[in-house]
């Protein structure tokens, strides 16, 4: 396990690629050296391959996309001729998830002999029942295979134990989750993003990296800062006395004034192949100039365009634009969108430092203090609105690390779904670390992680998306004592007409009082809730019907003490409409939903019965 990276760290080594994509010299000696494949014997090959099919048939069944019949001790699937069909094992928990074992993974092909575990060719043989036209296909294969990609280069890699990762900080914890999104089979495919650039810039990095400054001319720029922030200290907050110099000194060699220009951080590979090629006229006009490497090295994380200082952890993260195409979206940034995040988190941090419940159960917004997108290329002068007009913006929010007490750690809620090499949970190592039972334990997460966020929806309207990357969890000794919800410029929505500032209008969504019901439905029980319950029932940490009965007891406490609040919705239907995501991203894995209308782009696959109606005290 590498050393915690800390405030005054010396410079890290760089990858050959990272001087390459950052405007060094190295490009023509480094296109002669082909990077090699990820160093994975046979065994740990076909683990990954296994691994992955046994993940497709868990979720693609839970989706009702496959049909799995009985097969002696397991289960078939298979398109509408039989054959080939593939037999797996698998036990059945709430929810209708199906646990995959991938050892017992394997094709049968009447006739022919038996073929290496192979998840494309599942994908092939299973085309028809999962309604990959031909136009998808092709695009389907690779974010799968992009996504064995990032496993194979993680599996190739040393990791920590559980038990070591339950007593490492944020940056550490970043770095070493390999699980990616749950529910998503082709979850961190990073389509377009080189086998070598990888090596330099994702999560798993060996080495953190610097950023790349440019200086945009301000008139082209839309600049929003919090409430509490001047442009002054944006710069100094933002950028380190030597960056602030050389950024004036960038601007004024090329014969401009540096007071008419402003800041952008820019991932390397954003520059290389985005900006310095597909907004050229831009550089050459000076609109853009470039500044180079920053002084600190940044980190990557969970959601790959956001950075981490490492160099200095308590100043605020950096969130880049990239065209890269990851589970089912090119990861760009809207200049438009960044207008208003700023005021978005200050309001809605606002709100939660004003309530109750939500202050006491150690609740903080990370605020984004400032934001820039540039619109002055050619690509925002047409007036259509593309990818193209998301390649160069940015946005900086707050560092967990500094809002931290003494005594405490932080690690994505993603965490709590990770396990070693040895399959042991995190989520266990915790337990163990902070030294309590493990239903008092996944009490206290329910009440800084359920509890919270319904508790939003039902008192304000307010429903935000609070997957495993959106929530960062403060930990004492291991044990939740709070949260950070982040990333909500985006992800926040206002289901009703209440009075919203002037400025954000756009986030609101009115729906049906069931529709909103899944933000907590979907996103929390089905989304998270339900891998990290079969995850503790499965390594003997606590049963799930145990898991279950707590969340509707977290949730029944909650409608004790505020009955007004539950007087439209209704937590504990006893089913719920089955919003499935791999559908989305099989229809088109490059643009699964439409964000300017996302309710009307998901895709429902009957109900679901609901847990916390089946297993609250009483009701069985």
């Amino acid at each position: 396990m590498t050393a915690h990276a800390h405030a005054g760290a010396e410079a890290p080594r760089q990858h050959p690629a990272s001087n390459e994509h950052a405007g060094g010299d190295r490009a023509s000696s480094s296109a002669v050296r082909p990077t090699p494949a990820p160093a994975l014997d046979r065994q740990t090959a076909r683990a990954l391959e296994r691994d992955v099919l046994a993940k497709m048939f868990s979720e693609f069944s839970h989706e009702r996309m496959l049909r799995p019949e009985r097969s002696g001790a397991g289960w078939t699937v298979a398109d509408g001729t039989g054959a080939p069909c593939w037999y797996f094992e698998a036990t059945r928990h709430p929810l209708e998830h199906w646990e995959v074992d991938p050892a017992s993974v394997r094709r049968i092909a009447p006739g022919s002999a038996d073929r290496e575990p192979d998840a494309q060719q599942a994908v092939l043989d299973l085309r028809d029942v999962l309604g990959l036209s031909d136009e998808m296909l092709p695009l389907y294969l690779e974010d799968l295979s992009a996504t064995m990609f990032s496993m194979a280069q993680r599996r190739a890699a040393p990791a920590p134990t559980a038990a070591e990762l339950a007593h490492a900080d944020l940056a550490d914890v970043e770095r070493f989750l390999d699980r990616g999104h749950p529910g998503f089979v082709a979850s961190s495919g990073r389509v377009g993003m080189g086998a070598a650039e990888q090596r330099a810039w994702a999560p798993e990095a060996a080495e953190p990296t610097p950023l790349t400054w440019l200086a945009a001319r301000r008139s082209l720029c839309a600049v929003s800062l919090g409430g509490h922030l001047t442009d002054a200290e944006h710069l100094e907050r933002h950028l380190t006395q030597t960056e602030f110099e050389r950024f004036r000194a960038a601007v004024r060699a090329v014969g401009e004034n540096p007071d008419e220009y402003t800041v952008v951080p820019v991932h390397p590979w954003q520059w290389e192949h985005r900006i310095l090629p597909g907004m050229l006229p831009d550089v050459l006009r000076r609109d853009l100039v470039l500044v180079g490497q920053g002084e600190h090295a940044w980190r990557a994380q969970q959601s790959l365009r956001t950075f981490l200082d490492v160099t200095d952890p308590r100043r605020d993260y950096a969130k880049t634009a990239i065209g890269v195409h990851s589970m089912g979206f090119l990861r760009g940034l809207s200049p438009a969108y960044m207008a208003t995040m700023p005021a978005i988190s200050d309001w809605l941090h606002e709100i939660v430092t004003a309530d109750e419940l939500l202050s006491s159960s150690g609740i903080r917004v990370l605020r984004e203090h400032a934001a820039v997108g540039y619109t002055g290329d050619a690509h925002h002068r047409s007036g259509l609105r593309s990818d193209h007009t998301k390649q160069l913006a940015a946005l900086w929010r707050e560092s967990p690390v500094a809002l931290l007490a003494p005594d405490e750690h932080a690690a994505s809620l993603a965490g709590v779904l990770h396990t070693d090499r040895e399959g042991r949970p995190l989520a266990g190592a915790w337990i163990e670390r902070s030294g309590v039972p493990a239903a008092e334990w996944v009490a206290a997460l329910l009440d800084v992680y359920l509890v919270p966020v319904a508790h939003l929806l039902l008192s304000q309207d307010i429903a935000l998306m609070p997957h495993s990357e959106n929530v960062i969890l403060r930990l004492r000794d291991g044990l939740p004592v709070g949260a950070f919800w982040k990333d909500l410029g985006e992800e926040v929505a206002v289901l009703s007409e209440r009075p919203l500032p002037e400025g954000i209008e756009r986030i609101r969504a009115v729906t049906e009082p069931e529709e909103r019901e899944l933000s907590i439905h979907t996103d929390v029980l089905d989304g998270v809730l339900r891998h990290l319950a079969v995850l503790l029932h499965t390594t003997g940490v606590l049963d799930e019907t145990q898991f279950w009965a707590l969340a509707a007891r977290a949730l029944d406490s909650h409608r004790a003490r505020f009955p007004q609040h539950w007087r439209e919705l209704d937590l504990f239907r006893e089913s719920f409409a089955h919003s499935c995501l791999n559908r989305l991203q099989l229809r088109n894995p490059q643009q699964m939903v439409d964000l300017t209308d996302q309710s009307a782009s998901l895709t429902y696959a009957g109900r679901l019965e609901n847990p916390l109606a089946t297993f609250r005290d009483g009701a069985r």
